[in-house]
């Protein structure tokens, strides 16, 4: 027997519209609920807050006794605090084995992602558990702000008196580098009862993530043979969307004959503040992608917005400006920016986390998982692997089981990631050169260096390259000039070496000699011997990150407190000089260099213009006309591992729309796998280069001598030290792509994908013009991964054929006609209506109203007795009304002229329900019962 159930939601749709449910159904939900309720409690006894244990790793590296000012006031306020949950041993050893199912396509659960309800019930706590711990936190006055939807978190607000009292750790003030910050001081103590549960307490401090940025100094346009312009009669290249998609191989994508571009997939971009409009708009404008209006406040910064190719997602209390403390304003435009040019139909969902007292992208990422809000999850922020203190791995991992594909910035600081800018600069100063060497010891980024996602690492254009053989001299539609010359001529992203060899070979030059004009106090000039470690100490380390994930240690503990050991589909590789048994990062690698070429981004005035406070984008007024101001008025060209990463979901976005809507998960195990075979033409292997970088031997000294400097004075790795089967390095990855190349060779991988139809009933027993009980409920449920919604360019279309065709025969109809929402663990249901023709006799005359007159009354009169006196009483007022009618039923009707009919004829007939899917290809399911019309 099939049951067509409904949610409580259901059920609660259905009382409004009039339906009832079966009681077969309310038993089955109400039983569902008890079996949600029988979940093991893992808090065993009472959250006594007179045992208490230390949280490791629980207090930020870069809050040190030397920096510290004091605490804060007991009624500073702490708006958004989260408890991290993790699953017990026995549901991580089930989480573990159903993420590698799910990518195992010989296994049931391949592709059967979960949806949060159903993460919670099988890996998050217990409701009664997580109502024990909200119920501890209100007693310690906090305010409760919400809970997951995978029960793994909770958000809670206080002051810290009350973070004080809870946690034993009071807040202090710190000032860093210049900057001003609060964080606790001390260790976070947690009841015992929650030990092994709560893994971390996010949002006692305000180090918050960091971008993964460069911005092209404008002093260095001079220096390079740097979409196509001219400036002071020289001629200079920069990237366009035209220009990424000849390098990377899209277009093929684009011009199919049913164009994969993004149309009715979406991408989340995690950000941390408000933006502008007229950025957005005067990008799309300029280089003729689609375009979209949002509702803005008075400065122009959007407020709310939901169209086709753009949504706004608030997260917290919006303080109403950009947050000015980091490059967090330029990061964002850049990151819808080109998340949205490269797949330019989809819609680009922007989660803005900008709450000072929050935490920023962290909590982005965390909504965006919780409710499942995109199929790619673009990220272009991080923290090296010492400077994290609260683990976002469940998370992650439940991304992941949900199918969301997350990919993250792998740094701009080569094979240093702690040493995010030159030792004492501060967000409002820079101090002059030389800068000293690197101190943070070697190091790789977080979230890049989960296993949960992939590492986006940088490459750039060879200085020989900038000439005519592979740039054209005007522009297309999108602002491309590059040409197909330039397809596999990458090279590992190091600037301090490609700069070097610029000034070798041009020592005259005025930004060699003195940093530019005017001249840069205490700049090392770059003559025809310079090297890299001098144009470090100018203009500090602009490298993509790579290397080993590492083991740190808290306070000389021993214990290791971050790192990850190697993932399966990293175990088969053999690259020299790499350490073992780790986590390698990047995964891919695409162009991040500011400076070789650099991509253009439209962003306010005040983000490139030194002293300016303008908000005006540099792309004013829109249009290709902006495009040209922006560069060749405000160089407005930025780069990092954060343009490269927003390119790479926009190109799984249209793999996403390639393979029918599906979702992909976590990326890496195909990735590996598809590179092991080079003649599939998917990756452009980067073979060349390193990122090196200069350091202070000895430094960090309470870290492991695997992370320190060595006594040479320089650390990282070389491009050349290789995997012989997939070329992959730990300074570019398995390389760049070939969008198309890649697209084919995965859709290769991949299995049929299909769906099943089933109606509710093998027979549907009818009478001629019954108009009740004649539906018939479809089930659509998808094999092997398949999913189709009604926001892709895939939604179902139904038809029916009945056999045999006979005068008057029984007709169908759909409800809804299509876009049904099919996913691999909730199939959905339509209506199939069958509607048998009525016989129609002569219409009634007066003769036949006087008789309907005195019959109904005598119907009535039976349920009359049967009834109690007050429904007794309105039924007989119904019954005078009627019967009275009844005598005019004649005139109402017409005379008898009207034609007979006999209806649909008795018998059997065959119902044929066929459903399809759009595109050039459709795929195609059919199901069929008997119709006996009596």
């Amino acid at each position: 027997m099939r049951l067509n159930c409904m949610s409580f939601r259901a059920v609660q749709r259905s009382k409004k519209a009039g339906s009832r449910p079966s009681w077969k159904c309310l038993l089955l939900v109400f039983a569902s609920s008890l079996c949600f309720g029988l979940q093991s409690d893992r808090i065993t006894g009472a959250i006594d807050s007179a045992h208490m244990v230390a949280l490791h790793k629980s207090v930020r590296p870069m809050a040190q006794p030397q920096d510290d000012r004091g605490a804060v006031e007991l009624s500073f306020k702490l708006g958004y605090v989260t408890m991290l949950i993790v699953p017990s041993a026995a549901q991580q050893q089930t989480l573990t084995a159903l993420l590698a199912q799910q990518q195992d396509p010989s296994s049931p659960n391949y592709r059967k992602w979960l949806t949060p309800q159903q993460y919670a019930d099988r890996f998050g706590l217990s409701q009664n558990d997580l109502n024990k711990i909200t119920a501890w936190l209100k007693s310690q006055g906090f305010q409760i702000r919400s809970t997951g939807a995978g029960r793994n978190t909770v958000v809670f607000s206080g002051t810290a008196a009350q973070i004080q009292k809870a946690f034993r750790t009071e807040i202090h003030h710190y000032t860093v580098n210049g900057e001003n910050h609060v964080a606790n001081s001390s260790p976070v103590m947690i009841p015992a009862a929650l030990n092994g549960i709560v893994s971390g307490v996010m949002g006692l401090n305000d180090f918050r993530p960091k971008p993964m940025i460069r911005r092209s100094a404008t002093a260095f346009r001079a220096a390079r043979p740097n979409y196509t312009t001219t400036i002071s009669g020289s001629t200079y290249y920069f990237l366009a969307p035209g220009d990424v998609a000849t390098i990377y191989d899209i277009n093929p994508l684009y011009d199919a004959s049913t164009p994969i571009n993004g149309s009715g997939q979406k991408l989340a971009v995690m950000g941390q503040t408000d933006i502008y409009l007229a950025d957005l708009t005067d990008f799309r404008s300029g280089f003729n992608l689609p375009s979209f209006t949002c509702t803005t406040g008075t400065t122009g910064l959007i407020t709310s917005c939901d169209t086709t190719y753009f949504e706004y997602v608030l997260y917290g209390t919006d303080p109403g400006a950009p947050n000015s403390i980091q490059d967090d304003l330029g990061e964002a435009d850049l990151d819808v920016e080109w998340s949205g040019a490269t797949a330019p139909n989809a819609q680009v969902i922007y989660v803005n986390a900008p709450d000072p007292s929050g935490n920023g992208v962290f909590d982005s990422i965390t909504y965006a998982i919780e409710n499942s809000l995109a199929p790619v999850i673009s990220m272009s922020y991080g923290l090296c692997e010492a400077d994290v203190t609260e683990s976002l791995e469940t998370i992650l991992q439940q991304g992941n089981s949900e199918g969301i594909t997350i990919i993250s910035a792998a740094g701009d600081d080569g094979a240093a990631a702690c040493d995010y800018s030159p030792p004492g600069t501060t967000s409002t100063y820079t101090p002059p050169p030389p800068y000293s060497p690197a101190v943070g010891g070697l190091a790789v980024n977080y979230p890049a260096s989960s296993p949960e996602v992939t590492g986006i690492g940088g490459t750039s254009i060879p200085l020989a390259d900038f000439t005519s053989s592979f740039w054209a001299s005007s522009n297309g539609t999108t602002g491309g000039s590059a040409l197909s010359t330039l397809v596999g001529q990458e090279i590992s992203w190091n600037d301090d070496v490609e700069i070097a060899q610029y000034c070798q070979e041009n020592p005259s030059n005025t930004f060699c000699t003195q940093g530019g004009s005017p001249p840069v106090s205490g700049w090392v000039p770059l003559t025809s011997t310079a090297t890299a470690e001098q144009v470090q100490e100018d203009i500090w380390i602009s490298i993509g990150g790579g290397g080993g994930s590492n083991c740190w240690t808290e306070s000389n503990t021993g214990v290791c407190e971050a790192g990850f050991a190697q993932p399966t589909w990293q175990q088969s590789l053999s690259v020299p000089e790499a350490p073992t048994g780790v986590r390698w990062v990047p995964d891919v690698s695409l162009l991040a260099s500011p400076n070789y070429p650099g991509l253009i981004v439209c962003t306010p005035q005040e983000e490139v213009v030194s002293g300016s406070s303008s908000t005006v984008s540099t792309c004013y007024p829109g249009g290709t006309t902006g495009i040209a101001t922006a560069v060749d008025t405000y160089f407005s060209i930025f780069g990092g591992t954060s343009t490269a990463t927003p390119i790479f979901a926009g190109m799984l976005t249209l793999f996403n729309q390639y393979f029918g809507g599906i979702r992909l998960g976590n990326i890496n195990p195909t990735l590996y796998s598809l590179a092991a075979t080079p003649s599939n033409g998917a990756f452009h292997q980067t073979i060349s280069g390193d990122n090196n970088v200069y350091c202070q031997p000895g430094t960090p000294s309470r870290q492991p001598t695997t992370v320190q400097c060595p006594t040479t004075g320089v650390f990282g790795f070389s491009a050349s030290n290789y995997d012989a089967a997939t070329k992959y390095n730990l300074v570019t990855g398995l390389g760049s792509v070939d969008a198309n190349n890649l697209a084919v060779a995965w859709a290769a991988t991949l299995p049929s994908f299909s769906f099943t139809l089933t109606p509710s009933v093998s027979t549907l027993t009818v009478q001629p013009g019954q108009t009740a009980n004649n539906t018939v409920n479809l089930t659509v449920a998808s094999t092997n991964g398949f999913v189709v919604n009604s926001a892709t360019v895939m939604p179902l279309t139904y038809s029916c054929t009945i056999s045999p065709s006979v005068a008057n025969g029984p007709t169908c109809s759909f409800s809804p006609q299509n876009g049904q929402n099919i996913t691999t663990t909730t199939p959905s249901v339509a209506m199939l209506t069958i509607a048998p023709s009525a016989q129609l006799r002569p219409a009634l005359g007066p003769g036949n109203g006087i008789f309907y007159a005195i019959l109904l009354p005598g119907v009535f009169g039976a349920v009359l007795v049967a009834g109690s006196r007050r429904r007794g009483m309105c039924l007989l007022a119904l019954m005078v009304l009627l019967g009275s009618s009844t005598l005019w039923l004649g005139s109402c009707g017409g005379s008898s002229s009207t034609p007979s009919s006999p209806g649909t004829p008795a018998g059997n007939y065959t119902v044929t329900i066929n459903a399809a899917t759009g595109g050039a290809s459709p795929i195609t399911a059919s199901a069929s019962f008997t119709l006996t019309v009596e």
